[in-house]
């Protein structure tokens, strides 16, 4: 018997998982048990469960998208190839964490986890550990949307730098670029615009594929959620 990865939406009424009855969830934090921990970084809660009904050798992972009342609204689920039933504790908390931290801006507000399987997928199967992170980070950027994508970087950007140095640093790349690019469609933030105005900019003008890459290298930080930055 198995159970295959599902993608539902719609579970009106469905509270998220809490860590103790009748507790709700903070915005950020950890959730579930030692031994089935999860993490909720914004509206998306990550938890792990040890189903050998389901899967005698893997760990399974419920994916959740909440709404503004707490409700699910969207979820995906099934068994991660990439993590098995061994795994320690430690490993377990910081695969939901990385994870959740990664997803937490990538779901479209009206279509969910819709158009995210294939990042998903690639998730469960190969993990969050050294490369894998950055493919599966590769696949949601080229995926989500412009604003979805500046919205991740920004709240990389400004874990790593701090705000105000954050906006700063992206200012001065969107001043570079307005020196050597063109965009007709809209005009150019200046340098007052807040961090995601700028950082879509940034998205438009090198496009989805490059952006996180491009800012990598001009601020010299990593912009991906790893378990170093998140102090794990």
């Amino acid at each position: 018997m198995g159970l295959h990865p599902q993608s539902s939406r719609g579970a009106a009424g469905v509270r998220p998982l809490v860590a103790e009855p009748g507790v709700e969830p903070s915005p950020d934090g950890w959730l579930g048990t030692h031994d089935e921990p999860g993490y909720r970084a914004g509206q998306i809660v990550a938890k792990l469960a040890d189903l050998p009904v389901v899967d005698e050798r893997h760990l399974y992972l419920d994916l959740l998208l909440l709404d503004a009342q707490g409700l699910i609204a969207d979820s995906h689920s099934g068994p991660c190839a990439a993590l098995p039933r061994t795994l320690g504790a430690e490993a377990r908390a910081r695969f939901v964490r990385v994870t959740a931290e990664l997803l937490r801006h990538a779901p479209d507000p009206e279509r969910g986890f819709a158009g995210l399987n294939g990042a998903l997928s690639t998730l469960r199967e190969r993990g969050v550990d050294g490369p894998h992170l950055a493919l599966v980070a590769q696949q949601l950027d080229a995926v989500c949307s412009d604003a979805a994508l500046a919205h991740a970087l920004s709240h990389m950007l400004t874990a790593s730098l701090g705000e105000e140095e954050a906006r700063r640093a992206v200012a001065e790349v969107v001043a570079r670029l307005a020196v050597h690019a063109r965009r007709t469609h809209e005009p150019w933030p200046g340098p007052d615009e807040d961090l995601p105005a700028q950082v879509l900019c940034v998205v438009r003008v090198i496009g989805r594929a490059r952006a996180r890459r491009y800012l990598r290298e001009a601020t010299d930080f990593d912009l991906l959620p790893t378990p170093e930055l998140l102090g794990l």
